[in-house]
């Protein structure tokens, strides 16, 4: 393997014992070597520093730091941000891992989209307990080529889809990253996602339809907490437009379209919860009397069929909010049909 001087990752852990080894083997087996590595353990409590500490061990590249106390993964991440050297951020999450050729796929792309900011590809969705597949993000692809897309461009993409830039599947330049302002703390799990946004609106972003790392979701992640915590979701509701719209980077039609998205996605995680998360549909469903008349219907109608009342729910949510044009998705998943066809043949 051949070592790329300039990628730094920076990896929080907090009780992925289970999962950090699997993490950073991955990152270990690039064909492009980071030139670092820096372990952030968030005072962990199972068995993860005794797997950590027998992968540095073995490999110089890794190092690991361990707070004293439980700080959360945006500090965390801060904390290793401040010793990193490189030129290139990747912010990898200890329950995920990366697919091989993804660095070199991305220092290839940065290298020839030199303006660009950062790269990203796609991910895989791992479910948590069974292995399976669950999915792939993003749904709706900012392109469907291999390219790149400048600040005004990626204006324009904002209309159409926002989750294309999933931090486990990017690579930052530092200096973008920089100018972008970092993590801020005051954001939670959205710090890292304002982020990117950030840096593809000051800098533009080059893109790769190719799966580049895998996402492992479960009840636990920090994703879904956020999505199905009462408090955390209507917080995110409430703040992050009014965040946006204070930021004169993001166009003024897009906090609405943020919170019409969000209000989406909680949603369809509170569906897919066994049984059906009420508290959270109840906060999540548009505000008019007819959107919850509506809902009140099809769980007093439909109970006894799970399966019609989500996609029941379902159907209303994507009529009533509108989060991704039909067309979008419909692209999006005839181009991967395609090339799953294409690799079968």
């Amino acid at each position: 393997m051949t070592s790329v001087p300039g990628i730094s990752v920076v990896l929080p852990n907090f009780n992925h014992g289970a999962f950090v080894g699997e993490a950073l083997r991955a990152l270990l087996s690039q064909s492009l070597e980071p030139d670092e590595i820096i372990v952030v353990d968030d005072a962990s409590t199972d068995n993860s520093r005794s797997v950590i500490e027998g992968i540095t061990a073995k490999n110089p590249t890794v190092r690991l730091l361990v707070n004293p106390q439980n700080v959360g993964v945006i500090r965390a991440q801060k904390r290793g941000l401040e010793l990193a050297s490189g030129c290139y951020i990747y912010l990898a999450a200890a329950d995920d891992w990366v697919m091989p050729g993804f660095f070199a796929l991305a220092l290839k792309m940065l290298k020839k989209y030199a303006q660009a900011g950062l790269f990203c590809g796609d991910a895989i969705i791992i479910d948590g307990q069974s292995g399976r597949c669950r999915g792939y993000r993003p749904v709706v692809r900012p392109f469907h080529r291999a390219g790149f897309a400048d600040g005004a461009q990626t204006r324009h993409i904002l209309r159409r889809c926002d989750n294309w830039m999933l931090t486990g599947s990017s690579l930052f330049r530092r200096d973008a990253f920089e100018i972008a302002g970092g993590l801020d703390e005051t954001l939670g799990t959205f710090a890292d996602g304002y982020l990117a946004r950030r840096v593809a609106l000051t800098c533009g972003f080059c893109y790769a339809p190719r799966v580049v790392a895998a996402w492992r979701i479960s009840s636990l992640s920090v994703s879904r907490q956020a999505s199905l915590t009462l408090e955390k979701a209507t917080g995110i509701l409430h703040t992050m437009p009014t965040r946006i719209a204070s930021d004169p980077l993001f166009p003024t039609w897009y906090p609405d379209l943020f919170r019409r998205r969000w209000r989406f996605a909680s949603s369809r995680l509170a569906t897919e919860s066994t049984p059906i998360n009420y508290t959270i549909l109840q906060s999540m469903f548009p505000d008019s009397a007819l959107d919850i008349r509506m809902l009140k219907c099809i769980r007093r109608c439909l109970a006894r069929s799970r399966l019609l009342e989500k996609l029941a729910i379902m159907a209303w949510l994507a009529i009533r909010l509108r989060p991704y044009p039909v067309s979008g998705l419909l692209a999006t998943s005839l181009s991967r049909w395609a090339a799953r066809s294409a690799r079968t043949q």
